[in-house]
């Protein structure tokens, strides 16, 4: 695949420095950035699932299923939510 894209300059600083202290060009270092940040988004989408297939596992008969879970089931899920993004500083 071709890539054609436009950066602003503040990349090109940056490009220069990955250069100089890699030694790898332009397109391995837009290769190594993709990969990276591709294990970076799987990781997360992984993590956000964990959390969902836990509750959605509670209907499996697992000894932790709360025994309201078919009526309180958006309480559950908030706690989750709360849990994984704390907010910071209640206003």
């Amino acid at each position: 695949m071709r890539v054609n894209a436009r950066l602003d300059d503040s990349y090109e600083d940056k490009f220069a420095y990955l250069q100089e202290a890699t030694h790898l060009c332009v397109s391995d270092i837009v290769r190594e950035s993709v990969d990276r940040y591709y294990e970076a988004v799987k990781a997360e989408q992984a993590s956000k699932r964990h959390s969902l297939d836990a509750l959605v596992g509670a209907f499996e008969g697992r000894p932790d299923t709360p025994d309201d879970l078919s009526t309180n089931y958006k309480k559950y899920v908030a706690e989750a939510i709360d849990a994984k993004y704390p907010r910071h500083g209640d206003r």
